[in-house]
């Protein structure tokens, strides 16, 4: 199981990068950092970045695919009601890889699934917010997946707590990429005895350095 940074700061990229495998962006994700796709795609290259196609799906993907590492983003369903099916099926082939997203139930994955998308995204934490059990439905979409022998690659998104992001890790068969936005790793990384004890060792070495005028340990 790998991490996607959810963000579209290249700053937060390059805080996080050495535990990333990539990263995802949407519309919401791109008002809100404000962030320019195509040079957020450098910084993150060459690991892929979901991007997120929109209105008229087939022509912004089409328009995204310039981008060596960009993975395009289709939502199953248009706002109007209808679905993405043969968009995804017809970019997947051209060799256009797809992320199907705002997958919310087996049924719509399974879907995704047999289009051709190379990524399917469950949205996780909006399952969990209804009271629904996105872990056991997580598990039976991947352990359908490996029935069948599709190739698909899994992304849990939406992810809300550090708990979620666990729970995918101690699965039987994890996920392939989990999204996490900076706010989770930082809860992540975090613990206070570690820091704690940091400060302890590093208080411990100036008390050493200021009686002995020096870092180095000396044998003499």
């Amino acid at each position: 199981m790998e991490f996607f940074l959810d963000s579209g700061s290249k700053e937060e990229y390059e805080r996080w990068r050495a535990v990333l495998a990539g990263a995802t962006t949407n519309p919401a994700i791109v008002l809100k950092d404000g962030c320019n796709i195509r040079e957020f795609c450098e910084c993150v290259s060459p690991k892929p970045v979901s991007v997120e196609a929109a209105g008229d799906f087939e022509k912004e993907a089409l328009e995204y695919s310039s981008i060596p590492n960009a993975v395009i983003k289709v939502p199953l369903l248009r706002p109007d009601g209808g679905h993405n099916l043969s968009v995804i099926e017809k970019l997947e082939s051209h060799e256009i890889q797809v992320n199907c997203t705002a997958l919310f139930s087996m049924s719509q994955f399974i879907l995704g699934a047999r289009a051709g998308a190379s990524y399917l995204s469950l949205f996780i934490g909006r399952v969990d917010d209804e009271g629904g059990d996105w872990c056991t439905m997580l598990n039976d979409c991947i352990q359908w997946l490996v029935r069948e022998g599709i190739e698909s690659k899994v992304i849990v998104g939406s992810v809300r707590t550090v708990g979620q992001v666990l729970a995918c890790a101690n699965l039987d068969f994890p996920p392939d990429y989990v999204t996490v936005p900076p706010a989770i790793l930082e809860k992540m990384v975090m613990h206070r005895f570690s820091l704690e004890t940091v400060k302890q060792f590093e208080a411990a070495a100036d008390t050493i350095k200021a009686a002995s005028g020096s870092g180095v340990v000396s044998n003499a």
